[in-house]
């Protein structure tokens, strides 16, 4: 008896470990928690989001114009716009150029090793000692908390108050689901959550930014035109990001807000590991009778 019971225990153990080691498997890809990050990934290097932002507006007109060259990708070097075809880092002061042969006047060949050449000197023309050398890492290593998308989404919507609900159009598509806030359009909402300041420096104009792109668009009020969020960006905008599953960041900043739990699984809800991790669970829930009951999807 002394041996069954031995073993019941035992049996009571590895169930138990089983089953938080499933849970784990299904909730870990949705943490959010700051503590649960900062374990994950403790020796991975954060972004500077606003030295970013500083160094992104540099680039606009007449300083700079249409390039093949990405101001995102310099921006990640740590390299700011001083005046045409020339960019300084932010840290070493180091100047690189950015001129390109006239892509009308070169074989394809030749403008496409002057444009590799530039993308191997973002690294290159930095001093040896410079932070920037090894570029900047992922805007989303960690997922933003819902705190601070709403704080986001808030700071955007600063002189919401000032605009009246027929000065911008926006359509938001049928499948778009939006946090609320208290007198505010939802279609502003939407706009702020795409990364777009709205602000109305004056009377029948809208002025828009967004901070990630340097993009600046003026638009009339009540002129009945649309407001296109998405893309009005400029394509390389980290606002519109997609993630392996398709899904841009914008979209997932509103889903940490709408529901912090689990959302990752739900893209997986289909597939036939996820069925199974969740019948293994079940199998195991009813057979402890004597185990916290876990939580569930």
């Amino acid at each position: 008896m002394e041996i069954d019971a031995t073993n019941s225990r035992h049996t009571i153990v590895l169930k138990r470990k089983a089953n938080d080691t499933i849970n784990d498997i299904l909730n870990m890809p949705s943490s959010t928690s700051p503590q649960k990050r900062s374990k994950k990934c403790p020796l991975q290097k954060l972004r500077d989001v606003e030295a970013y932002k500083k160094i992104i507006k540099t680039y606009k007109a007449p300083t700079w114009y249409g390039c093949a060259v990405s101001p995102r990708d310099l921006a990640d070097y740590g390299w700011s716009c001083v005046k045409k075809d020339l960019v300084q880092c932010m840290e070493c002061e180091q100047f690189l150029c950015t001129a390109l042969p006239n892509i009308c006047k070169v074989s394809f060949n030749v403008y496409n090793s002057s444009l590799q050449e530039i993308h191997q000197k973002m690294s290159t023309a930095h001093r040896t000692t410079c932070k920037h050398r090894t570029g900047a890492p992922s805007f989303r290593i960690n997922e933003p908390t819902s705190k601070e998308v709403m704080d986001g989404i808030q700071g955007r919507l600063a002189d919401a108050k000032l605009i009246n609900d027929d000065d911008l159009r926006a359509d938001i598509p049928s499948d778009v689901n939006l946090p609320k806030f208290n007198t505010v359009p939802e279609h502003l909402v939407y706009v702020a959550a795409l990364g777009w300041h709205v602000t109305k420096p004056n009377r029948g104009s809208l002025l828009l930014r967004c901070d990630y792109c340097a993009r600046e668009l003026a638009i009339r009020s009540r002129s009945g035109n649309k407001f296109d969020p998405i893309h009005n960006h400029e394509r390389w905008c980290p606002q519109i990001d997609c993630d392996d599953h398709g899904e841009p960041s914008w979209q997932s900043d509103i889903n940490i807000v709408l529901n912090t739990k689990n959302r990752v699984s739900h893209r997986y809800a289909g597939s036939s590991i996820y069925k199974e991790v969740c019948a293994a669970r079940r199998m195991l829930d009813s057979s402890l009778s004597t185990i916290i009951t876990p939580n569930y999807i």
